[in-house]
């Protein structure tokens, strides 16, 4: 009988010890199947953030290829068809001349010159708006509604109730930002009112823009088309976010960049 217990004891013991065993490689499996997951996972989201850094940086580059592309068309069409009439004007000048006649040159000649030297100024403030350089980036967009007002288009306002100050190395991209949305507005909205305020949020720089267009269809949204993306690639330098509110009417977009970025 003792021999018959102990035998028993000994298969519990044994039987005890295999299932032990199996569950622990149940959950070592587990544990290797789980972590190849996660590891997939990881991947995945790799690839598809390393996609997504590769669109923004295109987006970048067609930017600014279409800058490039229309500054020089500028400097041709502009700049550079003054300079070709101000050279015939200049082989115009001979001993010959009447006194009235090179003083009609010359008046000339300087209207020519100070037209050029106003469009060089005009493609210099398009590539880095002078008040932004010299007074930051609230007063060159209260300048920026100020040039909407006096368009006549639409009426603007901008509310400025900032707290803290704005890093300078994000105002030119922020100032482009603001300046797309506009566009944005003018071109498509049908608005006859937006409005520009810039705030802080705890340790975050806040930009709401509104207008009372037609507001974004959900295609565009879905589409990303080269203004939407050029400014997804404008807040990732600055690691900023940009959320367009679900309304019936109008657009209103909420732009939020970290203050220590």
């Amino acid at each position: 009988m003792g021999e018959s217990e102990s035998t028993l004891t000994l298969q519990v013991i044994i039987i005890g010890m295999v299932m032990f065993f199996v569950l622990a490689l149940a959950v070592i499996l587990f544990f290797i199947v789980y972590q190849k997951r996660l590891l997939a996972q990881q991947k995945s989201h790799q690839k598809m953030e390393a996609a997504y850094q590769r669109e923004l940086l295109a987006v970048a580059i067609e930017s600014e290829e279409k800058e490039r592309t229309r500054i020089g068309k500028e400097l041709h069409d502009d700049v550079g068809a003054l300079l070709t009439t101000t050279k015939l004007y200049l082989g115009q000048i001979s001993p010959e001349l009447s006194p009235e006649e090179l003083t009609k040159t010359t008046v000339k000649m300087r209207s020519l010159f100070d037209t050029m030297i106003q469009g060089v100024r005009n493609i210099s403030q398009d590539l880095r708006p002078v008040i932004l350089e010299k007074l930051g980036l609230l007063e060159a967009v209260d300048t920026l509604v100020q040039t909407v007002n006096d368009a006549g288009k639409l009426e603007a306002i901008f509310v400025d109730v900032t707290t803290s100050p704005i890093a300078k190395a994000h105002e030119l991209n922020l100032y482009r930002i603001i300046q797309e949305l506009i566009n944005n507005t003018l071109k498509h909205a049908m608005a006859s009112n937006l409005s520009i305020t810039v705030g802080n949020e705890g340790n975050t720089l806040k930009i709401v823009y509104e207008d009372d267009g037609i507001g974004l269809q959900q295609e565009y949204l879905n589409q990303k088309g080269i203004g939407l993306r050029n400014i997804e690639s404008r807040l990732s330098v600055v690691e900023g976010t940009i959320h367009f509110n679900a309304q019936k009417s109008g657009m209103k977009a909420t732009i939020k960049i970290p203050m220590n970025s």
